[in-house]
């Protein structure tokens, strides 16, 4: 009796041994190029579509976040960030810079554009290891959403007009229900 038993927990292990699964035999994985990005119930990034993403997942409870590269010249920004986040993570959420990082920047600057519902958009820039850091920020209710890039200014344009491109670029994809 002792011997089936030794037997049958032989055999089960042996099957369980052989079984493959899609990700032990190598299966390979596709990139992935979402053309919308869902950053809460009510916003929604539409992507062109010449865009990587690099990794997403959530923050908190209820925000999420996406890193996306964009693989088009016409583009300036390559690397993007696009986070959702409730106001109560507020000094939780993590910028690309670090706080002491964000108080170094040389030329600061702060820009406010329309948003729907008598609502603005904040655009900060400044320069950070000579590159120009971005970040763009509006309010919808209790959700922050944030988008941001650092970039090399190749073009030499103002960061001023780098963020107001950034901030048209962003504005154009939102989709807002």
């Amino acid at each position: 009796m002792t011997q089936r038993i030794l037997l049958s927990l032989w055999m089960l292990g042996f099957c369980f041994a052989t079984c493959k699964t899609p990700e032990s035999k190598g299966a390979s994985t596709s990139i992935e190029t979402p053309r919308y990005l869902r950053l809460n119930y009510d916003v929604v990034y539409e992507t062109s579509e010449a865009v990587t993403l690099l990794n997403s997942g959530k923050l908190f409870a209820r925000g999420l976040f996406y890193e996306f590269q964009i693989n088009s010249s016409q583009s300036k920004y390559e690397r993007v960030r696009a986070s959702s986040y409730t106001e109560d993570n507020q000094i939780d959420f993590k910028h690309l810079l670090t706080s002491e990082e964000m108080n170094s920047l040389q030329n600061k600057q702060y820009q406010y554009f329309p948003m729907p519902n008598d609502s603005r958009a904040s655009v900060l820039t400044g320069i950070h290891n000579g590159k120009c850091y971005v970040r763009w920020e509006w309010q919808k209710e209790s959700f922050v959403f944030v988008f941001e890039t650092d970039l090399k200014n190749e073009t030499g344009d103002s960061p001023a007009a780098l963020g107001k491109e950034f901030h048209e670029n962003i504005r154009k994809g939102l989709r807002i229900f």
